[in-house]
């Protein structure tokens, strides 16, 4: 028999069974916990009918208590739908498979039930029993679909959060609030070991707080075995010392990817019925196992950030120091860098005077701190950082007595002198502070790094000395390097971490290799700093460059990393450069190669070197889709620095640039320097300290093959 549960079916049907019944009204009665009787199907009865009133009550009591067939009774007054009032009611049981389902009442309006008709009043109820078990049956089987469907979304929805989520610490929520929901959990938490090899719980709901506090090392207890040995495990009843004693069953797995065992997951129910089969452990454990490889991956995402902002930072930091005209705001605007792109809680620079420090610049101190502290006090801290000249960390409690230099918006602390690693002397103090994350080494590394960038900057904001006024040209050649070299790979960085995210969205497979890459290039640019910034200390001689060898070789560098066509034409007798004209002109071309390749969407080029009578020029020109010429004007206020940077290094050696395109025509770049700047001008006084070092740079920069550049890089040449 086919049975719909919809309000056609019951009201044709229960009118039916009131014509068989021979009833001018009929209801199915259920008797319910704090409810007493309530109506469940009904024909030709109000729907506020009330059955504890008048004989209504005891003759109900009889069919649910005693089940009692053959009754009825006269006298009633139980208004029908129909505007008439029933003054006889008869009621039998419904009972299917000797169990009590409800009771039958008939109404009769104006007549007496006769025997044969409580005969037929039972067989009906027979019937209604067998309706209302299929009724049952079918409720249980809509509700058992239902909650299928609910858990397949709750799977979907957690498989959805592993493959997209990457901050860890969001993953581990999203995905313990999932578990609860798919395996119906009154309980779940996710336990993550340490570099020791000690348990602690990073995620959890419906947990008691002793149970938070847990830790377990790997080997011991239950959780602990589970991470040791890899097998998930389906515990029934309470455990014995276990963490959570109002746990009626618990399911725990392992955390388990790339050869790892990263943790635990546990989930519980405190129902005294069981719920969990190895059907659901199997189920927990492949997705404990999913879980942890989308934490691996996370936490690389994660890794290759934070590498990527390190390096903005610094690459922002150098252009600070180089690009600057205002040294008090230039180091205030570094401090606030530093507090918003890595995350620290307060920042602090402090720059060393006699027998005390004075605060510079800083984020998170507020106005209660004085400017200047001691030195020569009992500050341990404070002495080690400027007395050994390296990293120090210290932690202090909110209500804790703690140093001056300790802002009240931290507990944690990092102290690095700024200066000092070459020249022997601490020029100040670095210090950075965290609400409640401790400093790991790696961040004392990093932080060296960031000190040694500051120092020129804490110099030049303590000092209006004429020599550090007189290297504002230097300076900006510097930035002009920073921007042909590093801030070239750090865009290879960047677009290689937007290729994870695209790897992300559509074939997670490839994430890998994609994460791994990103990283590499990131570590590989952040060396790339320290190198060139140890490079610039350095002032031992060097060999000149060679213009069309290396002309040549950028040449040969854009035709195999971009494809395109490219011609080289060399005219007129060779002339000998001075160094640094030499090393201008490279860049230029350099630079005018880059923006052919990546903004261009040129198909043929062309490089041109004149040796003309008064002056070398070389011209760059391309078939690409051009620009209008407005956009040069505005060029450096849109953060585009190139064709800015050329133009610097043309006229820094007494020539000029000029630059031509049109939209659809493509675009030509012309430098053009004259040979008595560099036969008749004298060497400027910065060459003599920083121009070898720039020579050796360029010879390292044109014959490091095997390094690949930015567009190798990206391409995975």
């Amino acid at each position: 028999m086919s049975l719909r549960l919809d309000a056609d079916f019951w009201s044709a049907r229960m009118a039916y069974l009131a014509k068989l019944a021979h009833a001018d009204a009929i209801a199915v009665v259920l008797q319910m916990k704090g409810a007493g009787y309530v109506t469940y199907v009904a024909h030709n009865l109000p729907a506020d009918t009330r059955w504890s009133d008048g004989m209504a009550a005891p003759l109900l009591g009889k069919a649910f208590g005693e089940r009692t067939s053959d009754q009825s009774a006269t006298g009633v007054a139980i208004p029908l739908a129909d505007g008439r009032t029933a003054d006889t009611l008869a009621v039998v049981p419904v009972v299917w498979k000797e169990q009590l389902v409800g009771a039958l009442a008939a109404l009769g309006s104006g007549r007496v039930f006769a025997p044969d008709e409580l005969s037929s009043l039972t067989r009906v109820a027979e019937l209604l029993g067998l309706e209302l078990a299929e009724a049952n049956a079918l409720w249980r089987a809509q509700r058992q679909q239902q909650e299928a469907e609910t858990k397949l979304k709750a799977t979907r929805d957690l498989q959805a959060i592993i493959r997209r989520e990457r901050d860890p610490d969001q993953l581990l929520e999203r995905a313990t609030a999932q578990l609860a929901e798919v395996f119906g959990a009154d309980g779940v938490s996710i336990m993550l070991a340490d570099a020791s090899g000690e348990l602690s719980v990073r995620s959890s709901r419906g947990l008691p707080d002793a149970a938070k506090q847990d830790r377990k090392r790997i080997g011991e207890g239950i959780s602990g075995k589970v991470a040791q040995t890899g097998k998930p495990m389906l515990l029934s009843g309470q455990v014995q010392g276990g963490s959570d004693p109002t746990a009626s069953e618990s399911m725990i797995a392992p955390l388990r990817a790339g050869g790892r065992t990263l943790g635990v997951v546990n989930v519980k129910h405190r129902s005294q019925q069981e719920r969990y089969g190895q059907a659901h452990v199997d189920s927990l454990a492949q997705v404990a196992s999913d879980i942890a490889a989308a934490l691996l991956t996370a936490e690389e995402f994660q890794r290759a950030e934070e590498d990527r902002r390190q390096a903005l930072v610094l690459y922002e930091l150098s252009r600070f120091a180089t690009l600057g005209t205002d040294p008090q705001s230039d180091l205030e605007s570094a401090v606030a860098m530093l507090a918003d792109n890595l995350r620290h809680d307060a920042v602090g620079v402090w720059a060393a005077e006699e027998h005390q420090l004075h605060l510079r610049a800083s984020s998170g101190y507020g106005d209660v701190l004085p400017s200047d502290i001691s030195t020569s006090g009992s500050d341990t801290v404070l002495a080690q950082v400027l007395r050994e000249r390296r990293t120090a960390t210290a932690a202090y409690g909110m209500s804790e007595d703690r140093p001056d230099w300790a802002a009240m918006s931290s507990t944690q602390f990092l102290l690095t002198p700024v200066g000092g690693a070459h020249s022997g002397v601490v020029l100040g103090v670095l210090v950075l502070g965290r609400a409640t994350t401790p400093y790991t080494q790696a961040d004392c590394d990093f932080s060296a790094t960031v000190g040694e960038y500051l120092a020129g900057m804490l110099q030049k904001s303590a000092s209006a000395d004429i020599v550090l006024r007189t290297a504002t040209t230097e300076r900006r050649r510097i930035a002009q390097e920073l921007h042909d070299g590093l801030a070239q790979e750090l865009t290879g960085v960047v677009l290689a971490l937007e290729g994870c995210q695209r790897a992300l969205e559509r074939d997670p497979s490839v994430l890998g290799p994609q994460l791994a890459k990103a990283a590499r290039d990131a570590r590989a640019t952040l060396s790339d700093v320290r190198q060139y910034m140890a490079a610039l200390r350095q002032t031992e001689e060097s060999g000149g460059l060679n213009l069309p060898v290396a002309v040549s070789r950028l040449v040969d560098d854009l035709r195999r990393q971009s494809g395109l066509h490219v011609d080289l034409e060399e005219t007129g007798a060779q002339r000998d450069l001075e160094p640094y004209v030499e090393r201008a002109l490279i860049r230029i071309v350099g630079e005018a190669l880059r923006n052919v390749a990546q903004h261009a969407s040129a198909r043929n080029a062309k490089v041109v070197l004149r040796y003309q009578e008064e002056q070398v020029v070389v011209t760059i020109e391309d078939d690409g889709k051009g620009f209008a010429s407005n956009e040069l004007d505005t060029a450096e206020e849109r953060g585009h620095y190139g064709i800015v940077g050329m133009r610097e290094r043309a006229e820094g050696v007494g020539g000029q640039l000029v630059v031509r395109s049109e939209e659809g025509r493509g675009t030509i770049v012309r430098a053009s320097i004259p040979y008595r700047a560099a036969s008749e001008e004298p060497t400027p006084a910065w060459a003599d300290t920083v121009e070898d070092t720039e020579q050796r740079g360029a010879i390292e920069d044109i014959e490091r093959t095997e390094k690949a550049s930015f567009l190798g890089r990206l391409f995975g040449r």
